[in-house]
């Protein structure tokens, strides 16, 4: 997509060398459309603002990450275990719990249209809730014990949490790291590397 992009935008910047150049019989300058169509192919291209739709098909990046077109969009509400994360199970076995919450966001959303409005992100990444139909996808993974409502947000998964660890679903069935925690640890070991 970003190919397509830069081509777009060369094209576009051919096409404003020509405008930039006066009108020779009349004397005046094209600028005003340069600016115009400029401020047009940067509206199209700026990141997701709140309140911004997201649709189409989805391509899962883990329990809590999509892509959705050409935007990496991570799931309000949530947090989920990374890719790679390990749990165990009631029997203490050790299963990829990471793995397991990205297959199943996968298989439940299926071939289906996703619908996100973004509340907003930093970096280029877009937070925002994103629906199957009616179906917040949020709330489909906390209610199957897959992740964990996000402390940092309002409580509006907490009984859904509180109803799957007391099923012992997914997560709840064994011991896990906090996924949040983990984040945090990983983000602060970052931290003291690049000091």
């Amino acid at each position: 997509m970003s190919l397509i992009l830069g081509a777009l935008l060369a094209c576009a910047a051919g096409v404003a060398g020509t405008l930039l150049c006066p009108d020779d019989k009349a004397g005046r300058s094209r600028l005003p459309l340069l600016a115009a169509l400029l401020a047009g192919g940067l509206a199209w291209h700026a990141p997701a603002r709140a309140g911004e739709a997201l649709q189409g098909p989805a391509q899962v990046i883990d329990g809590g990450t999509l892509r959705v077109g050409a935007r990496q969009v991570s799931l309000s509400g949530i947090v989920a275990p990374d890719a790679d994360q390990t749990c165990s199970d009631a029997q203490d076995r050790t299963y990829a719990c990471g793995r397991d919450a990205a297959r199943a966001l996968a298989d439940h959303i299926g071939g289906a249209a996703v619908a996100c409005e973004a509340r907003g992100g930093t970096d280029g990444a877009v937070v925002a809730l994103c629906r199957v139909g009616d179906e917040d996808l949020g709330a489909w993974m906390v209610a199957r014990g897959l992740a964990v409502p996000d402390r940092g947000a309002a409580p509006a998964y907490a009984a859904a949490a509180d109803r799957a660890w007391g099923r012992r679903l997914g997560l709840w069935s064994g011991v896990f790291q906090d996924p949040a925690e983990r984040r945090g640890r990983r983000a602060a070991a970052g931290l003291r590397d690049a000091g």
